[in-house]
């Protein structure tokens, strides 16, 4: 346990720095960093303004195919009643020739 203090004791006790300490401390402060690009106001407001188009996009296409689901709706409900009207017709024509076949 002893030794272990003396290390700890060691460690921690004051050392000069080096002559170049302030030299290098002063330079790698000075040096641009990559995450400070983060902070900066116009990659958020870049961000947004993407965020608000893409959020633009998606409504437009989602309205688009809304539009296109109910027109094949109306087209849908359309054929079915000429397809009926034919049914009549059809029938209305079948009983007439069969009347004349008898």
């Amino acid at each position: 346990m002893m030794d272990f203090e003396d290390q700890l004791r060691r460690a921690l006790e004051r050392k000069e720095p080096s002559p170049d300490f302030a030299a290098r401390v002063v330079a790698r402060a000075t040096r641009p960093r990559r995450w400070m690009r983060w902070f900066n106001p116009r990659v958020w407001a870049s961000a947004g303004m993407a965020a608000s188009l893409l959020v633009g996009a998606l409504g437009l296409e989602m309205e688009r195919r809304q539009r296109a689901r109910q027109q094949g709706e109306v087209a849908r409900a359309q054929l079915i009643q000429a397809m009926q009207i034919t049914s009549t017709q059809l029938d209305k024509i079948q009983k007439k020739v069969q009347g004349a076949l008898r």
